[in-house]
């Protein structure tokens, strides 16, 4: 099906708006200049977006939207990917790729200024923090994560160990392909069985993952793709 003609602006002007971010940082980007980039009428911008701020956090939330996709992807092709150390290391590889993404991971406040901050973007905070919950409930409840720990810690555990990797100047000195090995291993080490994961349950908590990111991404999606009231 065509993508219809809203759809297609608000793709011009969130790219107009990532490749400005990119080359300038988020406090030079104005709306005035978001609309020269796209081709259109400052105007035409504020049918889309109502200010500013909601079209950056937009920009941001796209770049959850494709990761979620090449997660997504990653495993229908193989259930394993569904485990933690792999959710990390698949991650880490997406957002190398991805420059906003990796701003974002690193907290890079030259680039992203304010949007740095890693409650910014609300929808963004929330929708993430609810399916974390959800995701680790899911793996604990398919015995893919150690019965020893208490539920809580392990989602602390996870968020702290990736962020260290992202964080950590070192990692830049080696290849992302050994960084992302290096934290797949040490999170399914921290919280992964020792046993391999029974073909059954992995299989199963696979295909409901998928699912819950199906959600996560239709909401992030619906949340870009709302209008402001005076343009409906």
């Amino acid at each position: 099906m065509a993508e219809d003609p809203y759809a297609q602006r608000d793709r011009r002007i969130l790219d107009a708006a990532a490749d400005l971010v990119l080359r300038w940082g988020a406090k030079r980007v104005t709306i005035d200049e978001v609309a020269r980039h796209a081709g259109i009428g400052k105007g035409t911008v504020y049918l889309h977006f109502e200010s500013r701020a909601r079209l950056l956090d937009a920009m941001l939330m796209r770049e959850s939207v494709a990761i979620t996709d090449e997660l997504i992807a990653a495993i229908e092709r193989d259930p394993v990917a569904v485990l933690p150390g792999e959710q990390a290391r698949l991650t880490y590889l997406i957002v190398h790729r991805r420059p906003l993404s990796r701003a974002m991971m690193t907290r890079d406040r030259d680039l992203l200024g304010e949007l740095a901050h890693e409650q910014a973007v609300r929808p963004l905070a929330e929708s993430s923090r609810t399916f974390g919950h959800e995701f680790f409930a899911l793996l604990r409840d398919h015995g893919l994560l150690r019965a020893d720990q208490e539920p809580g810690t392990q989602e602390l555990i996870f968020g702290a160990i990736q962020t260290g990797f992202y964080l950590n100047p070192a990692a830049a000195e080696l290849a992302p392909e050994a960084t992302a090995n290096a934290l797949r291993d040490t999170i399914a080490a921290t919280l992964q069985p020792p046993e391999p994961p029974d073909p059954t349950r992995l299989e199963s908590a696979a295909s409901q993952a998928v699912a819950r990111y199906r959600r996560l991404r239709d909401d992030l999606a619906d949340e870009i793709a709302r209008r402001p009231e005076r343009s409906r």
